[in-house]
């Protein structure tokens, strides 16, 4: 089914939302935006890491949209003026299959009404699972040996949209629950598992006080108190709750997490920037994954092509013992079995096992450029030899690989 921007009204709001809910579940779209504007509302969906827009309507319909999704999330229609947050729960059909979906709404006032964007998180098995999730072989051996150690710290970057979560949640699923207690520390929790004990952060923003309000720090604090063996948190922001994290990670758990940058030793200068010092980082950081999705070239329509290896950047270019290599193109004219020439999705990754070498640079306070030059003598393949092996491979366009800045 392919989705192409269509100008439409709707009667119903609920029926109309429903309807947005299911096509973003089947297309595995991560986030709706509704994006109201001075004379029509724009709808979104990010797929792949991209937003793509699917419908437009007039503006007179927004405030049914508004008020069904906030009523809907148990968020205040009077309101207008301030962010809120909600959530909901909702079972559809997809192809058949009854799928339960976890919707995060947040609002955001603007000059022309209220800006929607939802979450679309599912426990369908599919996306648990780190088989299914796009993923080179040698990047799932990765990572299911970095599921299996038994302390240490395990990180994953990426842009939004690219999965962080997803492949924690997928490498939480390699662990046997009744022989490991594993506990999650969100804000938002992402996927319900009733094998797991997971927490939301609540935090009480002003001067409002909150009994029950808490920080990632003290949740932190208090997981460790429970007897964990595996923590998963949702994204070390501060000194205070990488800190903690380091230190479990260095007395016999295992934690898992995200943090923001763009690659993955980039990684390791984002967590010296909370001060943090250099004997904690390398005694306690094990692997970092550094992840982003893209779009898989339709396999009915995909255009061979040779390309001189002399045309390809130099980055790319030194790494090829040969004049010509055969890559794939997409289809201009795309076909009937894809959507706008691609027809799935996967990810580039790029991961950093903290062997004794890598141990000792990050001791040493190394740069950058050191580190990523030691590890291209190892077995280190970053995220731009990641996306030429898949145009080699035809599971992505060469020229989208090319143009990625990576």
């Amino acid at each position: 089914m392919s989705i192409e921007k269509q100008e439409i009204n709707f009667e119903d709001p609920n029926e109309f939302f429903d309807r947005l809910v299911q096509v973003a579940v089947f297309k595995e779209a991560s986030d709706i935006h509704i994006l109201p504007g001075k004379e029509s509302v724009t709808v979104q969906f990010r797929l792949y890491g991209e937003l793509s827009t699917l419908y437009t309507f007039p503006i007179e319909l927004f405030q049914k949209i508004n008020n069904t999704v906030k009523i809907r999330a148990l968020m205040d229609i009077s309101e207008q003026n301030h962010v809120q947050d909600g959530k909901i729960f909702m079972q559809i059909d997809v192809e058949g299959n009854t799928v339960w979906v976890n919707l995060r709404v947040s609002t955001l006032p603007t000059l022309n009404g209220e800006n929607i964007v939802i979450r679309v998180l599912t426990t369908s098995s599919k996306f648990l699972d780190i088989d299914s999730l796009g993923f080179s072989s040698q990047a799932q051996k990765l990572l299911k040996s970095a599921s299996q150690i038994s302390e240490w710290l395990v990180l994953v970057c990426g842009g939004t949209g690219s999965g962080k979560t997803t492949t924690l949640y997928a490498m939480l699923n390699e662990h046997d629950p009744s022989e490991k207690a594993i506990f999650t520390l969100e804000n938002p929790v992402e996927y319900v598992v009733s094998w797991y004990v997971q927490s939301q952060i609540h935090i009480v923003w002003g001067d409002a006080e909150d009994a029950n309000s808490y920080t990632f720090s003290e949740g932190l604090i208090w997981i460790l108190r429970q007897d964990p063996d595996i923590i998963m948190i949702g994204e070390m922001r501060r000194k205070e709750e990488t800190e903690t994290c380091l230190e479990a990670a260095n007395t016999g758990h295992v934690v898992m997490g995200t943090i923001h940058s763009n690659s993955a030793i980039g990684v390791i200068a984002r967590i010296r920037q909370f001060d943090i010092p250099s004997y904690l980082i390398a005694s306690s950081l094990k692997y970092i994954i550094c992840q982003k999705m893209v779009k898989v070239l339709c396999p009915h329509c995909k255009n061979k092509m040779t390309m001189k290896v002399a045309d390809l950047p130099e980055k790319y270019a030194r790494h090829i013992n040969a004049e010509e290599i055969e890559v794939y193109s997409h289809n201009p004219k795309w076909c009937d079995s894809c959507n706008d020439w691609f027809s799935d999705r996967s990810v580039l990754t790029e991961m950093i096992k903290v062997d004794d070498d890598i141990y000792r640079l990050i001791l040493d306070n190394a740069g950058e450029d050191e580190i990523r030059r030691t590890l291209m003598k190892k077995w280190w393949i970053p995220l731009y030899l990641d996306a030429l092996k898949k145009a080699i491979d035809w599971k992505m366009d060469i020229h989208e690989a090319l143009k990625l800045d990576l």
